[in-house]
Order: structure tokens, then sequence, then C-alpha cells
């Protein structure tokens, strides 16, 4: 077998030399002619260039040659108008340049016979027009009538021929530096284009053939080590069962007796095989019978006594057959094995017959147990012989033993003889013929001893061909093997079928209880304010009722997931402080509603940061801690971490709660299992949590221990490597299912992110006393927080600070400061986002808001609301200005609003929406009049019709951005008509609130109304404040985008479209993939598609593909929508085309998220 591996071996080098000489000597090659190409082709780029820099400098000098033609005629014209000789100097200095210059000018173009003979030609021409210069300027120098010299036009025609010979010049030079720029280009893009071709096909080739031949390569090694594999297996069998005949051979060594013999063998057989009762009958030479000499496991009265006649029993028939008997399932009388603890009943007793020279001698009856395998037969067979040859030899050795001593007693008898007839010589020669007689017999039993010794060794030729025998059989076992690899398989397919069965029902589940998590979510909004405030709690109980349901199906897929080897494990540079600060922002009100005690203990020597999966290590801590806030009710739950050893951290968690019987700490562990079971359990749950963390736990090659005393509490402990190596972890494989206590209630909200720490004290517990007014500063960097918080106590505020965007919004939403400096650039959010949520809250949406940031984003924060804007670095007094305007603005008792409509109804329907006391509303029609407005005061708002008498809407807000006015009001475009998107667009330029006119348009317009001029909602008559809650549920992005919403399922379709409607949208309804496209084509103005993926005739994939497929719909957002849950179903929609992917069942705040995400950025209300 060695030498085929060896010849193998040879052919793999040489093709793996051949592989590496040609991937890389072949690539170094093309390497090289790359560099010679690359090198004439920068040499050619050079030369042209060269040549481009030549004919830019005859151009120059064409230019300067032409300049002094003209200077020339200048000075020449000069002086006759005048006769002052100051107007000659240009026309001397230019003439003693002129000629020099032509003749440098002709050598430069020395290359170009044309170009030389058109210099030539000027020369001559500038010599003519000189002497008619010379002509005309004596004349006038003598005063004489140079007049009708110039009249003739001599003069003008050689300055127009020297002009035309120049312009032609400098033409002809422009042409060619023309022609050798689109010489270079098409040279230099043919040849990097066919380089790079024969460089992609090259590339391809050795691709292609190196990877076909590595393939082959690893095949080949796949197949010898997969032999290799299968001889160590067949060898470690052989040298099991040798090392069993070895051992058996050693202990049979040495002069024994019969039965200490046979003692020693069984004492063998239930070491190393692990019977646990054993007897040995040997043949008597007499009468055949089969007597029992031996036991293992018996008393000692039970050993001696027993005996079969030939035929009796099994023994008999065993001896008589020569084949061994294996009994299983055996009746429970059968036989008992007794020890100190306990007692019970074989599960296979196996008589095997002993032989030597072939002829049975013996049987050996074992009982075990366990099954027996075919490993533990072969060895019995094997060792049947030797153990039967023994005994026989031991037999033998016995009788000449007892010969010996026969001797020896005749020996002694001679010898008194001696003693007794020394007398008589003829007793003397009697013992003497006796002793002769004993001499004869001695060497008689000398040679049956020289006969045993030949028995041997026809023995050991015996085990020699019992070995064959073994060969056979483990080809046999290699058959066995390529069964076993088939049943393997089943179970593979097994595995596959339950995880499409799960992935399946995930689909069938997430389906309805969509449509009812999205309704439910509706009818709790309360939207149009007519359910009571029962009927809420009534739809708030459906909506978390499934979620309860949805966090039990993940729970089950999880389970799947880690059995089938699939889930992923991300192990990436995770905080610790981060880690327990989300846990303690999610448990401390959980805490406090069930009155405990929550804290989080951080031991020394714990490092600032581990590398695991940060996701998978704070789903664990948080079953943990919900297990323990579950069954604790009164007390503490303590969350600790201290260091385990060099490399392991401990995560423990305690709670005084009710504690674990020590005969349930590992029940708990397994999946939907928990301690108290039983159907009036004071505590729910599914019993899944426990088991996902323990498996989640050894993913990351970590454990989860536990200790209980019940009634005290339990300690849950997880511990985890400081490093994970993804090395060593590998691919998840299957884990056999774990144990752990029922998940806790609910778990807590999702973690928060990492707030950032407060930068001083501020005045937030002297606000009682303070007594005046109060601002909140949102500033992450601590010197200008300070800069502004000390300003603000100087102009006698009380002052909040607030290092973040969510604590600003906390502040803001429990002080209801009187006013707010933003900066836009926070460490946990965008200073744009906390300005869209104070505008979003009714009862912050009337706090001035003024903006401080070093990034320039004016024109949305305005857009939003706020009331100015100022860019860091700022001075001193630039803060006091705006803090003054902030005084102005809280100061201010009257609201100015400039309304300009054209239609007297309209304004007067417009002004008693809007009005109010603290309210000063100027109506004009015309454009102009809104001009001479704006020029006269300043307004906190404005409201435009686009269509006016004297001018559009659109013209009037850029007229307003060029002439200089008071101020540049917030702008809310009212108007009746449709936009176009290119409208849109242009008016987007001056305001973000564009107000289509129809049913719900008073509302929308109330609310931006209110919105800029900082009014609070409160306040409003209960009227107003219906009309703006019934605004706010419509969404400004959603008014008027058509929508297309592709699903099979009638529930979803009626959900979904239920509650964009409800936002302003327009909702196209398609049930498959083909009337998607359909819907497409009848409709060219859709702005998003909602793709379900599981339809019929064609499914979201094929559909998502033949969309993009089309150019008119390349950019068209596509949010896919799938609720199979157990597959990459994320990858598979982005393969195809789709922007985004969401599961069900749908989140609406996630689903309202993603569309404002993709939806086309053109809002309007």
């Amino acid at each position: 077998m060695d030498v085929p591996l060896s010849n193998q071996s040879a052919m793999d080098e040489e093709s793996f030399r051949r592989i590496l000489s040609r991937n890389v000597g072949l690539p170094l090659g093309l390497g090289l002619i790359s560099a010679l190409f690359f090198a004439g082709v920068i040499g050619y780029l050079l030369n042209v260039v060269k040549w481009v820099e030549h004919t830019d400098q005859v151009l120059n000098h064409a230019n300067e040659v032409y300049k002094q033609t003209l200077d020339m005629e200048t000075g020449m014209r000069g002086f006759l108008l005048s006769g002052n000789e100051e107007y000659l100097k240009p026309y001397e200095l230019a003439r003693g340049k002129f000629q020099p210059q032509l003749e440098q000018l002709a050598e430069r173009v020395a290359d170009n016979p044309p170009q030389v003979q058109r210099a030539q030609r000027v020369l001559a021409l500038q010599k003519q027009w000189d002497e008619y210069a010379q002509e005309v300027i004596v004349a006038r120098r003598k005063g004489g009538d140079f007049l009708p010299e110039v009249i003739r036009g001599r003069g003008k025609n050689l300055t127009d021929a020297i002009r035309g010979e120049m312009e032609a010049f400098i033409t002809t030079e422009r042409a060619l530096r023309q022609q050798r720029n689109t010489d270079v280009s098409t040279t230099t893009t043919w040849g990097t284009g066919a380089y790079l071709l024969v460089s992609i096909l090259f590339s391809g080739l050795l691709a292609l053939f190196g990877r076909r031949e590595l393939v082959n390569l690893s095949n080949v090694y796949s197949a010898a080590m997969a032999k290799q594999g299968e001889y160590a297996e067949e060898q470690r069998q052989r040298a099991w069962l040798r090392g069993g005949q070895t051992l058996l051979a050693e202990r049979l060594l040495g002069q024994q007796q019969v039965r200490g013999l046979a003692d020693r063998s069984l004492e063998f057989l239930a070491e190393y095989l692990g019977c646990v009762v054993a007897a040995l009958y040997l043949r008597d030479l007499q009468n055949g019978d089969l007597q029992r000499i031996s036991g293992y496991g018996f008393s000692s009265d039970e050993i001696s006594g027993q005996q079969f006649y030939r035929n009796d029993g099994l023994v008999g028939q065993v001896a008589q057959g020569r084949r061994p008997v294996q009994l299983d399932n055996l009746p429970p009388d059968y036989i008992k094995v007794a020890s100190g603890l306990g007692e019970g009943q074989p599960a296979t007793v196996i008589l095997v017959p002993l032989h030597a020279d072939d002829r049975t001698n013996g049987v050996l009856e074992l009982a075990f147990m366990r099954p027996l395998g075919e490993r533990d037969r072969e060895f019995l067979d094997s060792i049947a012989g030797s153990v039967g040859t023994a005994l026989e030899a031991a037999r033998y050795r016995q009788r000449l033993q007892e010969v010996l001593a026969e001797t020896q007693q005749l020996n002694e008898e001679l010898q008194t003889q001696q003693e007794e007839l020394r007398a008589a010589n003829e007793e003397l020669e009697q013992q003497a013929r006796v002793l002769k007689e004993s001499q004869a017999h001695l060497e008689t039993q000398q040679a049956e001893l020289e006969q045993t010794n030949e028995k041997l060794s026809e023995q050991t030729q015996v085990l020699a061909d019992q070995r064959d025998e073994l060969d056979q059989r483990n080809i046999s076992l290699g058959r066995i093997q390529a069964q076993l690899e088939e049943r393997a398989e089943e179970l593979q397919r097994a595995s596959r079928y339950k995880s499409e069965f799960l992935a399946n029902m995930s689909h069938e589940l997430r389906t309805p209880l969509n449509s009812s998590l999205i309704l439910a979510k509706l009818l709790a909004e309360n939207p149009q304010g007519n359910l009571d405030g029962e009927q809420v709690k009534f739809a708030e109980s459906i909506y978390a009722a499934g979620n309860d349901l949805l966090n039990l199906i993940n729970d089950i897929l999880d389970i799947a997931k880690v059995e089938a080897g699939k889930l992923e494990v991300r192990p990436e540079r995770t905080p610790l402080s981060g880690v327990l600060d989300g846990l303690r922002d999610a448990f401390v009100p959980l805490a406090g509603e069930r009155g405990l005690d929550f804290r989080v203990e951080l031991h020394a020597g714990v490092p600032e940061q581990l590398f695991t999966d940060r996701q998978r290590l704070e789903q664990i801590l948080r079953n943990l801690l919900s297990n323990a806030f579950k069954f604790t009710e009164r007390g503490a739950v303590t969350l600790g971490v201290a260091r385990h050893d060099e490399r392991t951290l401990a995560f423990s968690v305690r709670d005084t709660g009710i504690g674990i019987a020590a005969d349930q700490q590992e029940v708990i562990f397994e999946a939907f299992r928990q301690a108290d079971g039983t159907t009036n359990r004071r505590y729910g749950g599914t019993g899944l949590g426990l088991s996902i963390s323990r498996d989640l736990a050894r993913l990351l090659g970590g454990s989860i221990a536990v200790s209980s005393v019940p009634g005290e509490g339990s300690c849950f402990t997880l511990l985890l490597a400081e490093q994970l190596n993804p090395a060593a972890q590998g691919e998840a494989r299957p884990l056999a299912p774990a144990t752990f206590i029922p998940a806790a209630a609910p778990a807590p909200a999702p973690v928060a992110p990492q707030r950032p720490a407060a930068l001083f004290p501020d005045d937030r517990e002297h606000l009682a006393e303070h007594g005046g007014r109060c601002v909140l500063v949102v500033e992450d960097e601590a010197r200008f927080a300070r800069i502004l918080f000390d300003l603000a106590k100087e102009l006698g505020y009380a002052c909040l600070v607030a290092p973040g965007a969510d604590e600003g919004l906390e502040l803001a939403r429990q002080y209801r400061p009187d006013a707010i400096l933003l900066d836009m650039r926070l460490p946990d959010g965008s200073g744009l986002g906390v300005l869209q949520r104070l505008k979003d809250d009714a009862s912050t949406r009337h706090i001035p808001v003024h903006v401080v940031s070093v990034e320039d984003q004016s024109e949305a924060a305005l857009h939003l609301g706020a009331v100015g804007y100022a860019f860091k670095p700022t001075s001193r007094e630039q803060l006091k200005e705006v803090f003054g305007k902030l005084e102005a603005k809280l100061n201010q008792q009257v609201k100015r609003v400039l309304l300009v409509e054209d239609d007297q109804l309209q304004r007067d329907s417009i002004a008693r929406l809007i009005g109010d006391e603290d309210i000063e509303i100027t109506a004009v029609a015309f454009a102009g009049e809104a001009l001479e407005k704006l020029r006269e005061t300043v307004f906190d708002c404005m409201i435009i019709d686009l269509k006016l008498p004297d001018m559009q809407g659109n013209e009037l807000l850029r007229r307003m951005s060029e002439e200089d006015i008071c101020s540049f009001p917030p702008v809310i475009v009212y108007t009746g008509r449709n936009l176009t998107r290119d409208e849109e667009a242009e008016l987007m330029k001056y305001s973000r609130s564009i107000i289509i006119k129809g049913a719900r348009s008073p509302e929308r317009l109330l609310d931006e109304v209110t919105l800029f001029l900082h009014k609070v909602e409160s306040e409003l008559s209960s009227e107003r404040q219906r009309m703006l809650k019934t605004a706010r549920s419509r969404d400004k992005l959603f008014e008027g985008r058509r929508l297309l919403l592709v699903d099979d399922d009638v529930r979803n379709i009626f959900a979904l479209s239920s509650a964009l409607e409800q936002k302003g949208a327009l909702v196209e309804v398609a049930r498959n993939g083909h009337e998607a496209l359909a819907r497409l084509r009848e409709h060219d103005d859709i702005d998003l598609v909602l793709m379900d993926v599981m339809m019929p005739e064609m499914d979201g994939y094929e559909a998502t593909r033949q969309i993009r497929q089309e150019a008119r719909w390349e950019n068209l957002p596509i949010i896919a929508v799938t609720a199979k849950a157990m597959k990459d179903d994320q990858e598979r929609c982005r393969e195809a085309g789709a922007n985004d992917y969401l599961a069900k069942p749908i989140e609406l705040d996630r689903l309202f998220s993603l569309i404002r995400v993709w939806m086309p950025k053109l809002e309007r209300l």
C-alpha cells in the first residue's frame, strides 16, 4: 500500500512544481512586458508633450511678432494724427525687434517648410510697409501733404496682407497642436485597451488552467488521506485484538495449575471486555462430562459442583456443535448480578467453545451488562484456541507433576528398601528392576512432553490463520462503515427537512401575525381619537401579546439554528463599560417597577474591553438578568464581572429569589423544561432562554454554571474567554440540546446606546429656588458648554447642560426650559434629529431653539423651526446677540404673519383658521404689496399662494432672496394646484413647507404655523388641538407619494395599506410579480415598492430582477418583505436588486423609517 502512495506523491510533487512555476513565472513575465509597454507609452507621451510645448512656444512667439506689427502701425497712426514725436517711440521700438523675432520664429518652424515660407512672405510684406511708413512719416515731418498717400490705401493693403499671413500662421500651429493631442489620445486609448484585453485573457486562461490542476491535486490528496484514515482504523482494530491476545498470553505464562489458569483467564476477560459474570467448564478426559472449574462473580459455593453431561443444556450443545451461542433479551429470573450497592439484570450472555488439537475441551460462558459488538465476538473467537490449548497444557503439566510425585515416592521407598535389604541382594536386585521400570516410565513421559511442545507449535500456526481471518473480517467492517455513512446522510437529509419545515412554519406564523400587529398598533395609536381609554388598552394588550408570540417564534428559531450549526458568531472589540451601562439602563426601570435593588459590580483587574460577539454576550446576560428579576420578589439582583483566571472573565448574576432545588439544576438548562413544570405553576415562560444561553456560551468558547439554595437565591456564572479565537471557534457546530431556567418575562427594552457622562454640575437641583427663566444647553464640548453656562448665569438665566442628544430630550421634556441652545454634532445622535423630535413633541415644539454649531446645516435647521443659527467659533458678543435674539423671541407678545393670497374668501378663511389674540395677520393680494411690507416689517412667518395677479409665487420668493428686505421669514407655500417635480425642486430652495390645498390642508397649515410661531399647543382651543393631532397622524414625507404594495396575502394588504394611507400615501396593490410589473408600466409616478418575497406565479426575487433590468426603474427604491427567517434572505434580496430588507412581522416604526430613508428626497406636506 505504501508504494502506490509514494509514486502518487512523486507525481503530485511534480504537478505542484509545474503549477508553481507557471503561476509565478508567467505573471512575472507579464509584469515585465507590462513594464516595457508602459515605459514605451510614457516615452511616447513625453515626446508628444515636448512637441505640444514647442507648438505653444511657436504660438506665443507668433503672437509677439504680430504684436510688433500692431505697435508699428499704432505708433505711425498716432504720429500722423498728432505730429508728436512721442507717438513714434512704439514704432521705433517695434521696428527694431520685428525682423530678429521673425527670423527666430522661422528657425522654430524650420521643420515645417510651408510655415517658413509664410514667415518669409510676412518679412517681405513688412519691409514694403516699412518703406511706405517712412515715406509718410518724412512727409509729416516736413509738413507736406501725406493724406493722398494714406487715402490710396497702400498701407492698409499691406497691413491686411501681413495680418492675414500671421493669422494663417497661428491657425496652422493651432491645428498642429490639436492634431497631436488627438493622435496621442487615440494611440493611448487603443494601446491601453489592447493591453488590458490581452492581460485579462492571459490572466483568465492562467486562472482557469491553474484552478483545474489545483482541484485535481486537491482531489488526489483527499483520496490519499481517506485511504490513510481507513488503513489507520484497520490497524487500530488489529492492534486492539493483538494487544488482547498478547496480554492474555502473558497471563497464561508460567507453570500454573488448571484451576489457577482458569481463574486468571476469567479475570482478564472481565478486565478487558467488561463482563460481570463468567464461568469456565472443562471436559473430563474420562467420561467427556463438562464440569465448572472456575467462575467470576460467583460465590465460592456456587463455583464448584456444577456439571453437565455430554449434550446437557446450552453448555453441552455449544461443546457438541463447536460454535458460539449468544443470548439476548434474557428473562428477568435468568441471572442476577449483585454488588454492595444493588443488583441488576445482564443484557447479553455468550457461550464460546474452547478447543485444542481440533477438539473441544471446554466451554467459556460470559455475561455482560451491555450488548456485544462484532469486535468482542471476534476477540473471543481468536482466544478460544489459546485458552483451550493453555488449559490442555496445564492439564498435561498437572499429570506430569503427579507422575513425578509418584516417582519421588518410589525413590523414597527404594531408599528404604535399600536400607532394609542391604543384606539381601535378591531384594536389592528386585528393587533395581523396579527402578529400571520407573526410569522407562519417565522416558515415556519425556516423550509425551516433546509431543506437547510440538502441539504448541501447531497452535502458533493456528494463531496465524486466525489473523488472516481477522483481515477478512476487517473487510466486512469496511462494508458496515459504508452502511453507517449512508445512514449519516439520511440523518443530514432529515435535519435539512427539519430546517425547511421551521422556515416554512415561520412564514406561515409570521404572515398572519404581521397583519395582527400592524392593525393592533394602528388601533393603539388612535389617530382619529374615536376610541376610549379602555379600548386603547385592549389594542395595546393585543399588540403586546403579539410581540410575546413573536419572541417565542424567534426563540424556537434560535434553538433550531444552534442545533443545525447555522448560528454565526461575529467577534469584535467590545467595551465592557458599554455592555454594562446598556444593561443597567435596560433593567433599572424594571427593578423600580418590581421594588428591587439592581447593582452592577465591576471588580479590580477586569480589562476595559474584550474580543467577543457583543450581540450574543448581551443576549446571554439579558436572559440571565430577566430570569433573576422574574423569580425575585424582594431583595436585590446583582450583576458582577470579575477575573476568573488570566484568560477568562466571570459574569455572575446573583439574586435573592426562590432558588432552585439541587435535582432541578440540570433540568432547567433543557429546552422547554422548567424547575416548576406543573399546570398550576406560579411563574410562566417557555423554558427556552437558558437553553439558548448555554448554547450561545458554548459558541463563544465559554460555559454557564449555577449554584443555588432554595429559598435563599441563585447565582448563574458565565465563564467567557477574554479573547475569542475565531480560528479555533471555526464554523458553528450543531450542539446537543442544552438546559436552562425558563426565559423570564418579556425581554426588557433593547440596550440603549452608552450615554455621555455629565460635563459638570448645572442648575437642575435649584430650579425651584431660581424662579426665573431657564435655558437648556445641549453641547458635548465641555469648555464651550461652560462658556454658555457662565454667560447664561451672568444674564440671569438658570441653565441646564446636556452632553448628548438623549439626555437633552429628557431634560427638555422634564423641565420645559424657556429656550434651547443646540449643537449639531453630538456623540449619541444628530442635532437635526433632536430638533425634529423636539418639534414633533406637542409638549416641547413651542420652545425656541437656537443652533450654535461648527457645521453649516442652517437651511435644514431653520426649516425645521429653529429661530436662528450661529457658527463656531464665535465671540462673546455674538453669543450675547444669540441670547438677545432668544430674549426678544420670549418677550415678543405679538407674532406677525404675512398672508399673500389673491382670493378674498381664502384670505378670510386662513385668517380665521390661524388667528389668535397674540397673532397679527397682514393680508395682501399682490406680490408687490408683499415686497413693500417685507421691506418695512419683520415677520415671523409668511403664507404664500403661487398664483398671484402680478407675479408668480416662485418669482416673488426669488425676488425676496435678492432684494434688501428686513428678514427672510419661514415660508409656507399654500397652493391649489399640483406641482411637478421640477417645480417642487425649485420651491425647495426657499421653503420645505409645501401644502397642496385639499380636505386635510387646513389642519396641516395650522400645524406649520404653530411650529414657526412657537405656539404652546396646550394653550390652544380643544378644536385646534384636535386639528393638530389629525395633521400629525399624517407624515409630510408620505403625503401624495405613490407606493406599490406587492403581496399575495389579503390580510397584509389591508393592514399595510391602512397604515400607509393614514400617513397620506397613495397605495397601489399587486398580488404577484406579474401584476407588479403591470402596475409599474401603468403608473410612471410610483416612488417606492414594498415587495413580498413568497408569492405565487412570480416570486419577489424574480420580480425584483426584472424591474432592475429596465433602465427607467434602475433607481426605483425596493424594500423586500419576507417572513422566512431561517435562510440568508437578506443576501438573496440584495443580490436580486432590493435596496433594503424587512422581516415579518413588520414593525410600523421600522417600516416608516426605512421608507423615509429610501423615499426620493422631495419633501412636501
